[in-house]
């Protein structure tokens, strides 16, 4: 699966997405299980909140998805919410970015960084990224959402 195969993935399901963003607050949960849903559709297994392996066992991982090959992908997320709308996403990214470097586990094929966002200034950071290093971050939208996703290996 590569990036770009994840991000439309993800905006195929933005018309439910954006209502889900229209509820408020703490929709980051939901939007990792409609990833793990969206994911098993596809015919891939996904798990959620998995332990990240020794010595970082304390902490979890968002998603971890397998194709049909067995190769697996790490995945953590952020979404915009309240506390950090705007630029104020764009810290959050980082540190899941650093965070995910730790995580490593047999026949991991990529480590991702998911963000999803719906206001003008997020997607300006999320464009900004993609700018940034294309060969390692993509971004589109749909429906008023936004997504990026960066590649952390």
């Amino acid at each position: 699966m590569s990036a770009n195969e994840l991000i439309n993935l993800i905006l195929g399901d933005s018309a439910r997405i954006a209502t889900a963003i229209s509820t408020g607050a703490q929709w980051e949960i939901w939007m990792q299980v409609e990833l793990a849903v969206l994911f098993r559709g596809a015919d891939m297994m996904s798990s959620r909140e998995v332990p990240y392996p020794e010595p970082n066992d304390g902490l979890r991982l968002d998603l971890l998805v397998a194709d049909k090959s067995g190769s697996r992908y790490a995945i953590e997320m952020k979404v915009e919410s309240a506390t950090n709308s705007g630029r104020a996403i764009l810290a959050g990214l980082q540190k899941d970015k650093l965070k995910i470097a730790a995580y490593s586990v047999n026949r991991l094929a990529g480590k991702w960084v998911v963000g999803v966002a719906y206001s003008g200034e997020a997607k300006t950071v999320f464009r900004e990224l993609a700018l940034q290093d294309p060969s390692k971050n993509v971004t589109d939208e749909s429906n008023g959402v936004g997504v990026v996703v960066m590649a952390a290996s």
